[in-house]
């Protein structure tokens, strides 16, 4: 999957949504790493190419675009 919302407690992965990736921003501070806006953008991204051509690439085509 191209992003998911981890939840942790302290410092353990408690569990991972698929379907609610709300918890990124909460992981960056947990790892001290700003990737929320590289995520971001690449959905961003994602959603331009859907609009451009349509629904002709399928899931997985997609996910590596």
């Amino acid at each position: 999957m191209f992003v998911v919302g981890p939840d942790s407690a302290g410092d353990r992965l408690m569990e991972v949504h698929v379907f609610s990736p709300g918890g990124l921003w909460s992981m960056e501070r947990f790892e001290e790493v700003p990737f929320s806006h590289a995520v971001i953008d690449a959905l961003k991204h994602k959603v331009d190419v859907l609009r451009r051509y349509g629904r002709i690439f399928s899931n997985v085509q997609l996910a590596t675009m």
